[in-house]
């Protein structure tokens, strides 16, 4: 199988960054805003990031790893790199508050 062009590999990382962050976003804000009624953060806070380490960690995996085996490897890292970094600060947020 012949490689992909590099432009192919870097116009692939372009248009499905956004989706990543996006996906990396809306999981900050459900972590962000988990905390009971008085705004302290707790169980919920910690059950939400540990839920958005899961996604952000299996998010990783079949995006990154799925264009790396079609041989894309520039937008391949890109998406380990992203959500792999989103993966470990959700599950930092998980163990500092759980």
């Amino acid at each position: 199988m012949q490689r992909p062009s590099v432009w192919l590999d870097l116009g692939l990382a372009i248009a499905l960054l956004p989706m990543s962050a996006t996906l990396v976003v809306r999981l900050g804000m459900h972590v962000m805003f988990s905390g009971d009624d008085f705004g302290s953060p707790g169980i919920r806070t910690a059950h939400a990031g540990r839920r958005g380490a899961w996604i952000s960690g299996c998010a990783a995996v079949i995006a990154g790893g799925g264009l790396m085996g079609s041989r894309l490897w520039i937008a391949g890292s890109v998406h380990l790199s992203v959500l792999g970094a989103a993966a470990v600060l959700f599950a930092a947020v998980a163990a500092q508050h759980g």
